[in-house]
């Protein structure tokens, strides 16, 4: 687990994305602390992330509805 400042990350953004597949990014800014987590995508997967994405601008999905369609085609392994 690594716990780095706003500052820091803004500067070294391509560095802490590439520790982050492999272990626990936070980020400090302010009194709140941000989770930086990874998901990756298989080529067909792309496509169907861009029709949920274009779904978000449809009024008739919910958002609990959006973020599982997202959850489910996110894959990441933790540690």
């Amino acid at each position: 687990m690594t716990v780095v400042n706003s500052k820091e990350f803004a500067t070294n953004q391509k560095k802490f994305y590439g520790m982050a597949l492999n272990e626990r990014i936070f980020i400090k800014r302010g009194k709140n602390m941000f989770y930086l987590t990874c998901a990756s995508f298989e080529d067909d997967e792309v496509s169907d992330l861009a029709d949920a994405i274009a779904a978000e601008k449809d009024e008739n999905i919910s958002v609990d509805d959006y973020l599982k369609s997202i959850y489910e085609r996110a894959k990441c392994g933790l540690k």
